[in-house]
């Protein structure tokens, strides 16, 4: 009997359902947890260790200390605890007919697959930069957001590397979306995957983006990693995910971004 004839049929004390519950969340630990740890892996492996003396001129600051970067996996442990019971109310969601995770493209057509993607990214775009917003405000900062301003010179396992209650607030993305709209399995996948690439990347502390890059007329409307690592040195500014435009439109966009891009992209290579 599945878990959700128990959560109809009762009662609660049911050893079977306790251990399928368990075991949801073990599986969506061990999910999480893979995906973070082959990401944030790759990109600490390829710009920290085997590409590190290459890409010394394209520090932006200095390299993260060992000192944060065992804090910052400590705490994206918290994090992915957070993540997975988050993932076990989408499960419950789904179930009950609340959400909707379909597999087989046809039930909603080519065209909501291929637009659904994006609308998601715009969608965690927006939802970042207002609660990211909030999160700076003096008490929001003091008790909650300043665990992920701790690294000044964050590494790629920053990505996670937050409070339990920012994790549960950047968990939400996904259940908001799916309260409203139904989602592809693999958009679903998909979004997961980039979100973790990029958030690792933006951490990265070195600057990968070519020279001009913020100044192009379309590339200067993504972020770099210079974008986000002076919103970790000066904790204010900046405060986009994937895209430059909310802090453009809103006025909060560092007035030494573009300077300190050019000036990290300029270096000439020893």
């Amino acid at each position: 009997m599945e878990f959700w004839q128990y959560l109809q049929a009762g009662p609660w004390g049911d050893l079977q359902a306790w251990r399928w519950l368990a075991s949801r969340f073990v599986g969506n630990f061990l999910n999480e947890g893979v995906f973070y740890l082959v990401a944030a892996s790759l990109v600490w492996g390829l710009l920290h260790v085997a590409l590190r003396r290459r890409l010394a001129h394209r520090l932006i600051a200095q390299w993260p200390s060992s000192a944060d970067v065992r804090r910052e996996m400590l705490y994206s442990l918290s994090t992915l605890l957070v993540f997975s019971a988050v993932g076990l109310a989408v499960l419950a969601a789904v179930i009950s007919g609340k959400a909707e995770v379909y597999f087989q493209v046809r039930q909603h057509g080519w065209a909501w697959w291929v637009l659904s993607f994006p609308l998601m990214l715009l969608w965690h775009d927006f939802y970042f930069y207002v609660t990211h917003r909030l999160l700076h405000t003096r008490w929001w900062f003091r008790h909650v957001h300043g665990v992920h301003h701790r690294s000044r010179n964050p590494s790629p396992w920053a990505a996670y590397s937050f409070h339990p209650v920012e994790a549960l607030i950047n968990a939400m993305v996904t259940p908001l979306a799916l309260a409203v709209v139904p989602l592809h399995v693999s958009v679903l996948l998909a979004f997961t995957v980039h979100q973790i690439l990029r958030n690792a990347h933006g951490h990265a502390a070195v600057e990968t983006m070519p020279s001009g890059f913020t100044r192009h007329w379309l590339w200067g409307r993504f972020t770099t990693t210079t974008h986000h690592h002076l919103h970790h040195e000066t904790a204010k500014g900046n405060y986009g995910l994937w895209f430059t435009w909310w802090d453009r439109w809103l006025g909060t966009e560092s007035g030494q971004y573009h300077q300190r891009f050019a000036e990290v992209t300029g270096r000439a290579q020893p």
